[in-house]
């Protein structure tokens, strides 16, 4: 049966088909950059709280809950830190996305267009 398929049209087939597999290729590959970049956030997150439960259970007086307490404000600052840095990562990540994108649009657009013509 297959052989009767021209290969003129598996061809052509391929070669129309070629831009949504390399969209696709590039969707994938951000998917794998953003749960990466998802996993390690996390794990980032889970590390800042497991010391912060380590530090809490030290305390055993007055003075080592002072100490506690005043560390909060370098938490505080860097966790407003990490949060900054993991949506600067992610937008840039979205960013080079669309561009990818736009690029490969474009392309196939200029790649139809010549064939028209």
């Amino acid at each position: 049966m297959n052989d009767m398929i021209p290969t003129n049209l598996v061809e052509e087939t391929i070669k129309v088909v070629a831009p949504v597999r390399e969209l696709n290729r590039l969707v994938v590959d951000n998917m794998e950059k953003l749960v990466a970049l998802q996993f390690a956030s996390v794990q980032s997150y889970f590390a800042l709280g497991f010391s912060q439960v380590k530090a809490a259970l030290e305390v055993n007086d007055e003075e080592a809950f002072k100490a506690y307490l005043a560390k909060h404000g370098e938490l505080v600052k860097s966790v407003s830190e990490k949060l900054a840095d993991d949506a600067k990562a992610v937008t840039e990540l979205g960013s080079d996305f669309s561009a990818k994108a736009l690029e490969l649009g474009q392309e196939s657009v200029k790649s139809v267009t010549k064939k028209a013509a």
